[in-house]
């Protein structure tokens, strides 16, 4: 799923091509945006597109006149920008597409989109609930320290490990799978520790690692380690699972199973880890982790032998085996590869 720094570069994208711009069409398959349209659709017409914005996993539109325009990428989808054209090609993993000026902001594969009246940061149950955004805006104050703690700490939690506390999007928004591993190992934190157990310590370091461990995979592609650790991890194949891509030098622990720790040399290991317990049942997620550097205490298998790396791939082949993977993807679609899409939106709430 795109965590925050992959939905503020989308932000960023559909941005450019939109703002200032004014709408020529915006069309909609999702249920409450087609409902929406059907009865007020024309008002938008001629409007400009004033703004832009992420807030966590999150994207909205500011539109001329008190209307907006917010979507959710949940697991696989994504924004792109084409030229407008008349008569554009049927894709069935369109969900929305907005015409303004030049340009044509298209959502693919996305469950959730709507378009309505009023501030979306408000309108939007779920928006307005959202903890403090990891990568505030150069125009808005500096990453919210005070209500991250006091929902950090509120009530229940303190009762819940922090490694599933991260994943509240109501404590802490933009925050997933590899931001959160990333995260705890830099803060060298055990992710089954109890939040009511942090130190001042422990809170002073999430307080700093979090948003700069967002603004620096915003900043390199998703990246959480220094180019300096990247070139030590590509020119030591004992590092990797696959010397000579680019892929497997991005992180720390997240997807690093069974390969060494980069400080202590000790095995990265992976455990499920509950996340949430609600009427719906229990959700768990998997938790990359150094046994060492974070203390874990949670028993763990003896690591499996490694596997003799393969040799790089042909450039033919990789871009052979890439096109095939695409297809097969394709073929398959979001929901069939996907089930429960919405898990994180019923997570979540308000």
């Amino acid at each position: 799923m795109p965590e925050g720094p992959e939905v503020r570069r989308y932000a960023d994208l559909v941005g450019a091509a939109l703002t200032c711009e004014r709408i020529t069409t915006l069309t909609a398959r999702t249920k409450a945006a087609c409902a929406w349209l059907a009865e007020h659709g024309a008002e938008l017409t001629g409007r400009r597109v004033e703004q832009v914005r992420s807030h966590g996993k999150n994207l909205y539109g500011l539109i001329e006149g008190g209307y907006y325009f917010y979507a959710h990428l949940m697991m696989w989808g994504r924004w792109e920008i084409a030229p407008a054209v008349p008569d554009p090609p049927a894709d069935r993993r369109e969900r929305a597409r907005i015409v303004a000026g030049p340009s044509a902001a298209l959502l693919l594969s996305a469950p959730v989109f709507e378009v309505g009246a009023g501030d979306p940061r408000v309108e939007n149950a779920y928006l307005a609930s959202l903890g403090p955004d990891v990568l505030p805006y150069p125009d808005a104050p500096s990453f919210d320290t005070p209500v991250f703690l006091q929902r950090l700490l509120a009530g229940e939690r303190s009762a819940q490990t922090i490694g599933a506390v991260l994943l509240d999007q109501q404590v802490l928004a933009g925050v997933g799978n590899y931001l959160r591993a990333e995260i705890l190992f830099q803060c060298r934190l055990d992710p089954w520790r109890l939040v009511g157990d942090l130190t001042g310590a422990d809170l002073n370091c999430l307080c700093r690692v979090i948003p700069e461990t967002a603004r620096f995979a915003y900043e390199n592609g998703g990246a959480t380690v220094p180019d300096t650790t990247r070139a030590r991890m590509r020119d030591d194949a004992a590092l990797v699972y696959a010397p000579g891509r680019e892929w497997g030098t991005r992180h720390y622990v997240f997807r690093r199973t069974n390969l060494p720790c980069l400080v202590c040399d000790d095995t990265i290991r992976q455990l499920r880890q509950l996340t949430r317990q609600d009427e719906d049942g229990e959700k768990e997620r998997v938790i990359y982790f150094c046994p060492t550097c974070q203390a874990t205490t949670v028993p763990v298998k003896k690591p499996r032998p490694r596997r003799p790396a393969p040799p790089p791939a042909e450039p033919a082949e990789e871009t052979e085996r890439a096109a095939a993977d695409s297809d097969v993807a394709a073929e398959a679609g979001p929901e069939a590869r996907h089930p429960n899409l919405r898990v994180e939106m019923a997570q979540n709430k308000p």
